[in-house]
C-alpha cells in the first residue's frame, strides 16, 4: 500500500514500493504466453518484528501503532498467496489489496527512536 499512499518518512519506502507494483506489471507482459502468473499482493498493516527494528525495540511505540486495530499476520497473507497461486491456470490476479477492516487511514510508520518518540507523543 505505501505505493499508492503517503506518510511521513516514506519517501524511498514509498518509491521503492510503487517501483515493484510497476515492475510487476511489465513482467506480466513480458511473461505473455508462457503461463507464468504474476500478482502483486499489497498488504495494509501487517504487524510483525519489523515494527519493533523501525522503533529501535520500543515495544511501548510498537503497542500504540497497533493499539486500535487488528493489523494482518504474516498467516494472513500467506492465505491469500495460496488462493491467487491455486487458481485455474487461466486467470491471474493483477494486484490484490489486503487490508483489515479497522484500518486506520492516517499512517505513521516511526523509524528511529525520534520517531518512535513521535509516535508515543501522538
Amino acid at each position: 500500500m505505501a505505493g499508492d499512499t503517503t506518510y511521513r518518512g516514506s519517501d524511498v519506502y514509498g518509491a521503492t514500493k510503487a517501483f515493484v507494483k510497476q515492475f510487476d506489471y511489465n513482467l506480466r507482459c513480458d511473461l505473455l504466453g508462457t503461463g507464468v502468473r504474476v500478482t502483486d499482493v499489497a498488504p495494509g498493516m501487517s504487524e510483525t518484528e519489523f515494527t519493533l527494528v523501525r522503533t529501535d525495540g520500543n515495544q511501548e511505540a510498537h503497542d500504540k501503532l497497533y493499539g486500535d486495530t487488528t493489523p494482518l499476520s504474516a498467516d494472513d497473507i500467506a492465505e491469500q498467496i495460496f488462493y491467487v497461486a491455486t487458481l485455474p491456470a487461466h486467470i491471474n490476479i493483477n494486484r490484490m489489496d489486503v487490508m483489515p477492516v479497522r484500518h486506520r487511514p492516517r499512517l505513521t510508520l516511526p523509524i528511529g527512536r525520534a520517531m518512535a518518540r513521535r509516535v508515543l507523543a501522538e
